[in-house]
């Protein structure tokens, strides 16, 4: 995962283990990562702070050049029934509340949302109506009540921040979700990965992802395919798609296969930007 400070600063969580950091437009890469033993999966930048989840789910802080650990959230009587597929459960996503400075929103792979409004001195679980197979969770700042999440079983959305869900799945067809993106300047404007099946279908029928387009805030969806693939190879992940924050109508979609698109009409069409690139994990626009 990649995240971008507000000084042009890159934050990188490499393989899981390490974490790195470089000022644009030239990085000269210095390694950041915290005294711990916990896998690395997610970092967010908020602010003057970063924060830094890991697998099981722990949540670290930074300040002032020094880590430390605001929650062991895996040892709360909440995370009993967390899981994940073939491993630990983890902190998957993380999405910053726009307008509360002590607000933060953490996607559990797999056990839904946790919440806090207080700075991490309290965390909710808010997963009523709310899928908790979450691949990526959102928030953006024109909406500052809502949030947006990206599930096994398509995309969600709340108007409360997470106490209560609605499942908006009109037109898309590929419910096994994994990346979405909000378009900065009108939130009804959005994007999300997806894929028919389920990684246990995979091998036998292909990941065959799409990408697909909302107008109304995700009340109904439509397939993009005017300069993609109906059926890409490989995976359109969590952190691959991205809205520019400099130019709002510019969008990024980053294959696995190495495969980066760009869309200058938020995202109703698309040209190759780039191929033949190592695989693609996280895509960031300044």
């Amino acid at each position: 995962d990649l995240t971008l400070q507000s000084d042009h600063t890159v934050v990188a969580v490499e393989s899981g283990q390490r974490v790195w950091s470089g000022r644009l437009p030239d990085p000269d890469w210095t390694e950041i990562t915290p005294d711990n033993d916990e896998g690395l999966t997610t970092v967010l930048a908020k602010g003057d702070h970063l924060y830094l989840g890991g697998e099981p789910p722990v949540l670290y802080q930074r300040d002032q050049d020094t880590w430390w650990m605001m929650e062991p959230l895996h040892a709360r009587e909440y995370a009993k029934d967390w899981y994940a597929p073939g491993g630990l459960a983890a902190v998957r996503s993380m999405a910053a509340h726009p307008t509360n400075e002590g607000g933060l929103y953490l996607d559990i792979h797999v056990g839904g949302i946790m919440r806090t409004l207080d700075g991490g001195e309290t965390w909710t679980p808010t997963n009523d109506g709310l899928e908790l197979d979450v691949h990526e969770v959102a928030t953006h700042a024109m909406n500052p009540d809502a949030v947006y999440a990206a599930t096994a079983d398509g995309f969600y959305y709340s108007p409360d921040e997470g106490d209560n869900w609605e499942r908006r799945n009109a037109g898309l067809d590929n419910l096994y979700t994994r990346g979405i993106a909000i378009h900065p300047q009108n939130p009804d404007i959005m994007l999300i990965s997806g894929s028919p099946t389920n990684p246990g279908d995979w091998r036998t029928h292909g990941k065959r992802f799409a990408l697909y387009r909302s107008e109304d805030g995700g009340g109904t969806w439509m397939k993009i395919t005017a300069g993609l693939p109906a059926e890409c190879p490989d995976e359109i992940d969590t952190f691959c798609i991205i809205f520019s924050t400099a130019h709002a109508d510019h969008a990024y979609c980053g294959r696995r296969d190495g495969i980066l698109h760009k869309s200058t009409d938020a995202g109703g069409s698309w040209t190759k930007a780039a191929e033949d690139l190592p695989n693609i994990y996280s895509v960031k626009a300044g």
